[in-house]
C-alpha cells in the first residue's frame, strides 16, 4: 500500500507568530501568591477583595528534640538488648529474631526523623551513628553471619 498526496502539504505549511504580547499580564493568582509568600498580620490577610481566600504558608514545624531524644534512647535501649541476647549463648538465633524484627521497625520509624534535626547537633551524629550500626546488625544477621560453624 502506497500512500500519495502528502508531500506539499508540508511545504505549503507554516508557523505564525501569536498575537498576543510576549509579556503575559499580571493576574491575580499571582498577586494572591506574592501576598501569601510576605508574612503579614492576621488581620490583614484576613481582610482581602472579592471575598478571596488568603492562604498563609509556612514550613513544617521540626520535631521536638525532646520527643526524638526520648525515641531513640528506647532505640538504644533494644539495640542494647540485641547485643545481650547476641553474646547469651543461652539464646538461639530464631530467639533473637523477634528484636532483629523490632530493631527494623525502629529504623523505620527513626530513619525520616534524621532530615529534622538541624547540621551540626550532636542528636543528630548519635541518631545516624545508631542507625548505620542497626542496619549494620540487621544485614549480618540476615546474612547469616552468627551462624555456628
Amino acid at each position: 500500500m502506497k500512500i500519495q498526496g502528502n508531500g506539499d502539504l508540508l511545504g505549503r505549511m507554516r508557523i505564525e507568530q501569536p498575537a498576543f504580547p510576549a509579556t503575559p499580564a499580571s493576574s491575580g493568582f499571582e498577586e494572591i501568591l506574592k501576598e501569601s509568600m510576605n508574612p503579614t498580620p492576621a488581620s490583614a490577610s484576613a481582610t482581602t477583595s472579592g471575598g478571596a481566600v488568603s492562604v498563609q504558608f509556612r514550613p513544617a514545624d521540626p520535631v521536638a528534640a525532646g520527643s526524638v531524644m526520648e525515641r531513640l534512647e528506647g532505640f538504644l535501649d533494644l539495640m542494647e538488648e540485641y547485643r545481650s541476647k547476641l553474646a547469651d549463648p543461652r539464646v538461639s538465633l530464631k530467639g533473637l529474631d523477634p528484636v532483629v524484627r523490632s530493631l527494623e521497625k525502629g529504623r523505620d520509624a527513626l530513619s525520616p526523623l534524621l532530615g529534622t534535626l538541624p547540621e551540626g547537633d550532636g542528636l543528630k551524629d548519635i541518631l545516624n551513628q545508631a542507625l548505620v550500626t542497626t542496619e549494620i546488625e540487621i544485614m549480618r544477621f540476615r546474612r547469616g553471619d552468627y551462624l555456628p560453624a
